[in-house]
């Protein structure tokens, strides 16, 4: 098989100090057929500049957006723009690592049905400098996807043609639309995650593009509003606990609770997955290990998880 044009959409807003970082980490993958697609959704600091002098390079395309789409609405603007077979995406203060797009085309090649690829990746914390190893679950599917994102990046290479329906991103689900996307393509097509660490994920005091100033319990409820119909109940109530704990802490979280032992089973099955998920969080932490939680979720026996298959998947 001749080896397929990849396509990365990289949207950026006010990056001017990492955004070469990133794109230099893509247009150095040993792949000969690449494009970058860059997105300046609205900078106001020297981005543009940058995105503009990298587009020196014949591989580069750089769209700007006159006024701020968010991270999905730029990243969907990318996708329209870009032309790649294989579809692949980095965050402006993030990194591919040297080979990461040339192991993912090999599993390609080596497996026709799959429809995503993705991998484990590296923490890196930027203050000072501490790296751990993100060792997510290698096996999975949508049923596990509908309780914990256990891709977790925005680093997934999407092969097109098993999706002819499209692949975007909605835009009113950060800062989870990138598990959205996941989730969606889960039901089509299996994920295959490699057990190789092929991102750099940067931790930093400034925010990220990918969470674009919208708080994380209103983009849980999103999810949560979005997928509701084709959860469990046990499902659904993990989730309210989730949001839950996002917006009010240890107190909502028992009040939630305790409004759901109306149905005690549901609620019992729910509260255990969290509690085990909040063990796993601190057992990992201790040991630098921060792919257990993921892991953890990916191994539960959830008997009562199988979501019903008639239901909406849009």
């Amino acid at each position: 098989m001749a080896e397929q044009l990849l396509s990365v959409v990289m949207p950026t807003h006010n990056r001017s100090d990492w955004l070469e970082r990133a794109a230099v980490s893509i247009l150095t993958q040993d792949v000969d057929h690449l494009e970058l697609v860059i997105v300046d959704d609205a900078s106001t600091d020297q981005t543009t500049a940058v995105a503009e002098r990298l587009a020196g390079d014949p591989r580069v395309r750089v769209l700007r957006n006159s006024q701020p789409r968010g991270p999905g609405g730029s990243r969907n603007r990318g996708i329209a723009a870009s032309e790649g077979d294989l579809l692949g995406f980095c965050d402006d203060d993030d990194t591919w690592l040297p080979g990461a797009a040339a192991r993912v085309l090999e599993e390609f090649e080596r497996d026709p049905d799959v429809g995503v690829v993705t991998s484990w990746h590296q923490v890196v914390h930027d203050p000072t400098g501490h790296t751990a190893i993100y060792r997510g679950p290698l096996r999975y599917g949508a049923e596990q996807l509908l309780w914990y994102n256990l891709v977790a990046l925005p680093f997934g290479i999407i092969r097109r043609e098993k999706f002819p329906e499209g692949v975007s991103f909605d835009p009113e689900l950060p800062p989870c639309e990138d598990w959205d996307l996941w989730l969606r393509c889960a039901f089509s097509r299996p994920i295959r995650t490699l057990p190789y660490v092929l991102y750099d994920y940067h931790q930093h005091s400034r925010e990220r593009v990918t969470r674009a100033g919208t708080a994380d319990h209103v983009g849980r409820q999103r999810f949560l509003d979005k997928h509701a119909p084709i959860m469990t109940p046990a499902c659904r109530t993990y989730h309210e606990l989730v949001v839950a704990q996002l917006s009010g802490g240890r107190a909502a979280v028992q009040s939630e609770f305790t409004a759901h032992l109306r149905t005690p089973l549901t609620a019992i099955e729910a509260g255990a997955v969290l509690g085990a998920g909040a063990a796993a969080g601190v057992l990992g932490s201790r040991r630098r290990d921060p792919g257990l939680v993921a892991r953890m979720m990916a191994r539960l026996p959830h008997p009562w998880s199988a979501p019903s298959q008639s239901a909406g998947r849009g």
